[in-house]
């Protein structure tokens, strides 16, 4: 995916979505503040549900958060928050959102949670620090340089790093979760600087919200996609030939000669070919949508399309594949030097894949799991002739 399209997708579209539906509760603030005795107990709940699922499924960022938020508007509502210096909870708070940011996803019930329990810490000394070393600095009386002692000063400069980072690694790392933590940030810095635009309950039942629904979106990939290729999987077909209407074209395609390219050259470079044709595959025209069978086997479904209609983008798909070289790099290449391997004048060997690839039509007059057994027919028939073509 494009960086443009990726940042688009994973950072903006999450923080502008929020931001347009705070926009909104602006403009029907008359009807919130009617609810808002409700709206009090309600991040309770979201929290802690967000939190609880997410010790489930092992996502352990955002138990975290879930906690730590929840945590905070607890002290929020007793009020022994107001005894400390709010900047320093607000920049202990950005640190640890940050320090969330760019970790990795680990189970809460295992050594790392120490490690975490010492992240957090370190957050909350180093906003300590920081606001004692910039209050002492602002103290000095010098005249020469106001304006950059006021920069420094203020909390911009932690803050605007902390953006910063949050932002390029969510590009970088594109997902869900990271998403989610970029949205904290956004609902974290609205929260500081804009106190009296929208109540505290609503913004964390709105990002608790956003925490739910990005586990259900994991979930479903989990349930759904394949991981190794990201097309989508077999449960995903089958979930799909339900709602197929009586008029679709069905391809299986099988990789020629894939056991023995396995055993010849190993698992991993096999895993690279299978993504590398499930990439090719999911460029199919047509309107073709492509799904992981199994093993080296994949299926594309053309919605009301005929097999003469299809026949060309598989024939197309067949030939870019066939006219593609998989370049093996040498075995123990990236653990020698650049000027040992710079020495070594033996070319890297590049290796040709060719597909199979069987038809079948639906026209209403049999059921998904027959027109599929057809298409596996045609498949094997493309085999027995030869490989590397298309059989209908």
């Amino acid at each position: 995916m494009p960086v443009l399209e990726r940042s688009l997708r994973y950072l903006f579209a999450p923080i502008v979505l929020t931001f347009i539906g705070i926009a909104a509760l602006q403009q029907l603030t008359a009807t919130w503040q009617e609810w808002l005795p409700s709206f009090h107990e309600l991040p309770y709940y979201l929290l802690a549900l967000s939190t609880l699922l997410a010790l489930q499924f092992n996502c352990g960022r955002i138990s975290y958060l879930s906690l730590l938020l929840l945590l905070y508007y607890y002290l929020r509502q007793v009020a022994p928050l107001a005894a400390l210096d709010q900047d320093q909870v607000f920049l202990a708070g950005t640190l640890i959102i940050t320090f969330f940011a760019i970790s990795k996803d680990r189970s809460p019930f295992s050594i790392h949670f120490f490690k975490v329990l010492l992240g957090i810490s370190l957050c909350f000394a180093l906003a300590f620090v920081w606001k004692a070393s910039a209050s002492g600095l602002a103290s000095f009386n010098i005249t020469q340089l106001p304006s950059m002692l006021n920069l420094v000063a203020s909390l911009y400069i932690p803050v605007g790093i902390s953006c910063i980072v949050i932002s390029i690694y969510t590009v970088l790392h594109a997902s869900g979760t990271n998403s989610t933590i970029a949205l904290t940030q956004f609902i974290w810095l609205f929260h500081h600087y804009l106190p009296k635009e929208m109540p505290l309950a609503i913004l964390l039942s709105m990002l608790a919200t956003a925490y739910l629904f990005s586990m259900l979106f994991a979930l479903y990939d989990l349930a759904y996609k394949d991981e190794l290729t990201g097309l989508s999987s077999r449960r995903a077909l089958n979930t799909m030939a339900l709602s197929l209407n009586n008029h679709y074209s069905l391809a299986m395609i099988d990789i020629d000669h894939f056991k023995k390219f396995n055993d010849t050259y190993g698992h991993d470079v096999g895993d690279q070919v299978l993504r590398l044709v499930a990439k090719k595959l999911s460029k199919v025209k047509g309107g073709g949508q492509v799904f992981r069978y199994g093993g080296e086997e994949f299926t594309i479904v053309f919605e009301n399309k005929n097999i003469e209609r299809v026949l060309p983008h598989l024939e197309e798909l067949r030939h870019k594949i066939s006219h593609y070289d998989i370049v093996l790099r040498e075995q123990g290449r990236k653990s020698r030097s650049k000027l040992d391997r710079n020495s070594k004048h033996k070319a890297n060997q590049a290796l040709n894949i060719t597909i199979s690839i069987g038809v079948a039509e639906q026209h209403g007059e049999t059921t998904f799991e027959k027109t599929l057994k057809r298409a596996d027919e045609a498949l094997y028939k493309a085999k027995n002739n030869g490989r590397n073509c298309v059989f209908a």
